[in-house]
């Protein structure tokens, strides 16, 4: 994996940094310092820095401030310090830095109160680190409160103070960033909802880690330069068996545009062919929308809706005659309990991958011991309400935490799970865990989920890994989305939107061209 991908939680960096020193030598001393010079360095080339405001905790955070306040009073800035109390005894880094400070004789102050922040053209938020994990106090809400509300920009060094590292939740009052400087490895709070909405551009510096130390490390984050990494060539020597078959089972009276979507987004991501398989009802449908595609048309049921189970079985086996590279189950397929038979049966018979969609993951949300059974890997992808039920978890704690649940529920599964959403989570058995970096407000429209779930069965029938086809499926939808989003707006983006411009999509990733929004710009120093 890439080592500018990697994530770091608190309890990993912890690890790293006390093995920095003590395996290699590299002093606490020395990192503040590059830390801190770094810092300087961005904000000297980003920011009008002739009065900025430096804002200090006692720890090693409010340490690689100070740095920062030297460099730039050494070269011309009218520096002002305000040192907050956040722990009962400052750290030595802080403590050694403050008085190099007090030499130079740069300003510097304990009250706040006395700050008028508008004469300041920047504010330096070097209050907090990822060392917070506690509720922070009311002065130090008021502050930062007081901080955000100022139309002056702040810069925070390694994440924005009051924001949880981890999962990106605010200790109740948070830094609201223009920009981020960021230490060593991303954290997954700030590339993960509601962190990444904290900063509007993040600075990822290197500190001189020695990439080694980044061996144990579970967690990264997908974008352009990620992907551009998993993209294969494709044989001129080449015919439709090259490619791979994509088979999708699903759809019900009233409900064909699920499997059409999926369907075609396969074919427009670059599989070779697709078989639809879904109840007699609606076949004259899905032949007239997607003619290349094969179909099998089920007998109905008796109410007329959806595919007849008892008969499911019989015309896969004698009429799916070309062996499938991937197997999808549930786009509108119908959630009458009776269903979960195809889906048993679908495990049961087909020894590829499967991946395990929509109204399926509510069929078997009851019955995941089904999931034990499957001979090849499992794809799970549930939005929120999906994983609620196979969970058993309210919506509102999986939206808080996702990183975790998308992991606990991929470990208990044995299955790649993909947590749809805005920053997507994919875990892969609970051994790996990723966050998605693209994808915007815009594709919270019907059909997403069909069209993501086309273009991760395609990837696989292209020859990618499973897990690959999640992560480069997952982006390339998202990339999709943001592109069309710079061409015109975050609103009603469609997924049939999404699948007209796939190929290019994957083309723009194939030459590692960054088409993204503002917001979501990650700049490696």
């Amino acid at each position: 994996m890439i080592f500018n991908m990697k994530l770091a939680n608190t309890k990993d960096i912890k690890k790293i940094d006390s093995l920095v020193e003590s395996r290699y030598g590299i002093s606490e001393n020395v990192r503040v310092e590059l830390a801190g010079f770094k810092s300087y360095e961005i904000i000297k080339n980003r920011y009008s820095t002739k009065k900025p405001l430096i804002v200090v905790g006692t720890g090693n955070n409010g340490a690689d401030g100070l740095v920062a306040a030297r460099f730039l009073a050494l070269n011309g800035s009218d520096c002002r310090v305000v040192i907050i109390k956040t722990s009962k005894t400052p750290t030595k880094q802080f403590a050694s830095n403050l008085k190099i400070i007090k030499k130079l004789k740069i300003q510097h102050q304990n009250n706040f109160n006395k700050i008028n922040l508008e004469t300041h053209d920047l504010i330096i938020d070097a209050i907090f680190g990822v060392g917070l994990n506690r509720d922070i106090n009311t002065s130090i809400k008021k502050i930062i409160k007081a901080m955000n509300l100022s139309k002056v920009k702040i810069c925070s060094l390694d994440l924005p103070s009051g924001m949880n590292a981890d999962n990106g939740l605010p200790y109740s009052e948070c830094i609201k960033a223009d920009a981020t400087i960021t230490y060593d490895f991303i954290k997954p709070g700030l590339v993960t909802d509601p962190g990444c909405r904290m900063t509007k551009k993040l600075f990822h510096v290197s500190l001189s880690t020695p990439n080694n130390l980044s061996n144990g490390l579970d967690m990264f984050l997908v974008d352009n330069k990620f992907c551009n990494s998993l993209v294969k060539d494709r044989n001129m020597n080449s015919n439709k068996g090259t490619f791979g078959h994509v088979v999708i089972i699903g759809g019900s009276k009233n409900m064909s545009g699920a499997i059409l979507l999926s369907g075609l987004a396969s074919y427009k991501t670059g599989c070779g062919l697709v078989t639809l398989c879904a109840p007699k009802n609606i076949s004259n449908v899905l032949k007239k929308k997607l003619p290349e595609s094969i179909i099998i048309d089920v007998p109905d049921s008796k109410d007329n809706t959806t595919m007849d189970e008892e008969l499911f079985a019989k015309e896969i086996k004698t009429r799916l005659t070309k062996k499938p590279s991937v197997v999808v189950i549930g786009p509108g397929l119908g959630s009458r309990k009776g269903l979960l038979r195809i889906v048993e049966e679908t495990i049961a018979y087909f020894k590829c991958p499967i991946i395990i969609d929509a109204d399926a993951l509510n069929l078997i949300s009851n019955n995941l011991g089904l999931l034990s059974r499957c001979k090849s890997q499992v794809i799970l992808t549930p939005h929120p309400g999906e994983m609620s039920r196979i969970s058993k978890i309210k919506i509102s704690e999986i939206q808080r935490n996702r990183l975790a649940i998308a992991k606990k529920i991929s470990k208990r599964t044995k299955t790649i799970t993909v947590l749809k959403g805005f920053r997507t989570v994919i875990s892969d058995s609970g051994k790996e865990t990723f966050i998605n970096k693209s994808g915007n407000p815009g594709m919270a429209t019907g059909g997403m989920g069909d069209a993501l779930t086309g273009i991760i069965a395609s990837f696989i029938a292209q020859g990618y890994t499973a897990k690959e086809s999640a992560l480069f499926g997952v982006f390339t939808h998202g990339k999709a989305g943001d592109i069309i989003a710079e061409k015109t707006s975050k609103r009603g983006i469609l997924a049939s939107d999404i699948i007209k411009i796939i190929s290019k999509t994957i083309l723009s990733i194939e030459k590692n061209k960054e088409s993204f929004l503002d917001t979501d710009e990650i700049t490696y120093v």
